[in-house]
């Protein structure tokens, strides 16, 4: 039931946003939700967990995630939309990383029985945000696939957790989640989360999307704006309020 409702819970944000055109009012609500909720995340449950496995270690991964993308930019102007396609490519590899852990969690466990819940609370979180991110600059069809495979690592990270692939491999749910490369890895993707988000192309009044290379036919001397551009503010407070409280329920079920 718990794997359902995981699998639902990623797809609930897509469905709910294809039924709404794009819009700047909208898409100032979910910056602002999509910022705080996914950042909210970070900082109070998964840098607190990568801290106590790495300690410092942790900083300049995130750092490099989340800058990286910015000296390639600011190096190599024209790279500028390809270092945001990068980032973005490597952030959903580690969602899909991210995905296997999500599908080890949900197993029930009697020692952390909110623990499972939690996990298909902040997938409705992920689901929306993914869609928010990629459906833009990559389309509707190659976003499908992003959810495809990330519902196939919900899969196989439920299938480890289970027991179901252990018996072949001679493996331990606790050793897969708690390899070291995975800390570092998840260090990285977490800044680069963050940069993908900020830096996310921003939408015109007219609902159009307007990325670096854009600005730049129009406006040579364009600096980053990208997704901070705010137009409407009572709905980005009002995007701001709902991922608090959002996080704030999450937090305490963890």
């Amino acid at each position: 039931m718990l794997l359902i409702l995981s699998i639902l819970a990623i797809l609930v944000g897509p469905i709910a946003l294809s039924w709404f055109p794009h819009s700047r009012r909208l898409d100032n609500f979910l910056f602002s939700f999509v910022l705080i909720s996914i950042g909210g995340i970070l900082l109070l449950d998964i840098f607190p967990a990568l801290w106590q496995q790495i300690g410092w270690q942790l900083l300049p991964f995130a750092l490099l995630g989340f800058w990286g993308p910015s000296l390639i930019e600011s190096s190599f102007r024209k790279a500028a939309d390809k270092a945001h396609k990068l980032a973005l490519a490597l952030g959903i590899l580690g969602l899909a990383l991210h995905s296997i852990l999500d599908g080890l969690a949900i197993i029930e466990d009697q020692h952390n029985a909110m623990v499972p819940y939690a996990v298909v609370l902040h997938r409705l979180v992920v689901g929306l945000s993914i869609w928010w991110l990629v459906e833009p600059i990559w389309g509707k069809f190659r976003t499908y696939s992003v959810f495809a495979l990330l519902i196939l690592a919900t899969l196989i990270g439920y299938g480890f957790g289970s027991g179901i692939f252990f018996d072949s491999v001679n493996l331990e749910p606790h050793k897969v989640s708690n390899a070291v490369w995975l800390d570092y890895f998840q260090a990285l993707i977490a800044g680069t989360l963050l940069h993908v988000i900020i830096h996310r192309p921003h939408i015109d009044e007219d609902g159009h999307h307007h990325d670096h290379s854009h600005a730049l036919e129009h406006d040579p001397s364009h600096k980053h704006s990208h997704g901070i551009v705010i137009k409407h503010k009572s709905l980005f407070v009002t995007g701001a309020i709902c991922a608090l409280l959002l996080i704030s329920f999450l937090h305490q079920l963890h």
